[in-house]
């Protein structure tokens, strides 16, 4: 089953390229929080994943950060993370891409772009899930309704 907005993200602890771990939802700390699971990462770093390292420090200014996993081993992607200003999850098993709901493709045993915006408390504002290359979640887009959901906020509070 695919996750809806204000389901809470499933439990699962996610190895990092470089060391240590990061628990989701339980570690997340910035108000928001971008995830992008992709299948397999290879060289060179997908548009995507460009892109959401391109526009990074806008979406700190806003208040989000940012995760990505896949499938691949580490070794595969030591040289990847080191260009990136987040942290790179390798390993992702079935469960992990099952839990949240993902495409699983059989014949090369992987997951399917499955992204999430979360909010602090680990409920998933937003996602998108695809059974193929095509469909991904657009960093411009996606910083783009980040930046309207939080100036709906601020006019909340100034309202309230």
């Amino acid at each position: 089953n695919t996750l809806n907005p204000g389901d809470l993200f499933p439990s699962m602890q996610l190895q990092l390229v470089g060391g240590g771990s990061l628990a989701l939802p339980d570690d997340l700390e910035s108000p928001m929080t971008v995830v992008l699971f992709f299948a397999a990462i290879g060289d060179p770093l997908p548009p995507a994943l460009a892109g959401f390292e391109e526009r990074r420090a806008a979406l700190e200014e806003q208040g989000v950060s940012i995760i990505a996993g896949t499938v691949d081993p580490e070794e595969k992607l030591t040289d990847i993370a080191a260009g990136l200003g987040y942290p790179l999850a390798y390993g992702m098993t079935r469960a992990d891409g099952d839990s949240v709901g993902a495409w699983w493709e059989e014949r090369r045993d992987h997951i399917q772009p499955s992204e999430f915006v979360l909010s602090k408390s680990g409920k998933v504002m937003f996602d998108t899930y695809s059974n193929s290359p095509v469909g991904r979640m657009d960093p411009e887009e996606t910083l783009t309704l980040i930046k309207y959901l939080n100036e709906l906020r601020a006019k909340a509070k100034i309202a309230g």
